[in-house]
Parts: structure tokens; C-alpha cells; sequence
């Protein structure tokens, strides 16, 4: 019982250190919504986001950016 004790303390140490001052930072949530007059250009662009195997994180993307008007962009941050 007493090893118990000893267990649950460390793993709430653990817990602790892990939680304190750090961020999960998600990836954004990208759905492909183009619109009527998109270009061949904006499609090129657009071709990295579509055949991605990975997520696309926050700092990787300029939101501003015209192309990504074609994306319904959601960040979970």
C-alpha cells in the first residue's frame, strides 16, 4: 500500500511538470471549399494543402494569403 502511495505522488509530479507552462499546439482545420472563379494558379497553390499526409500547423501558413480563400480555415488555438 505504501508503494501505491509513493506511485501516485510521482505520477501527480509528473502530471505537474508536464502542465506547467506549456501550450498543445493544435493544427489548423483546412476544408476545401473552392469557389466559382477560382484560377488554375490559386489551384496550383492550393495542391500542397489538398494532397498533404500530414496537418498543417498554425506557423506554417499565412491565412492572409489569397489562395487559402478557397479553404474554410479553423484554428482551435
Amino acid at each position: 500500500m505504501d508503494y501505491l502511495v509513493k506511485s501516485t505522488k510521482q505520477s501527480n509530479v509528473f502530471y505537474t511538470v508536464l502542465g506547467t507552462g506549456s501550450k498543445i499546439l493544435m493544427p489548423l482545420q483546412m476544408e476545401w471549399q473552392p469557389k466559382e472563379d477560382i484560377t488554375t494558379y490559386e489551384l496550383a497553390l492550393c495542391m500542397q494543402y489538398l494532397v498533404r499526409h500530414s496537418a498543417v500547423m498554425p506557423y506554417e501558413v499565412d491565412t492572409n494569403d489569397k489562395h487559402l480563400r478557397h479553404f474554410k480555415i479553423t484554428n482551435h488555438n
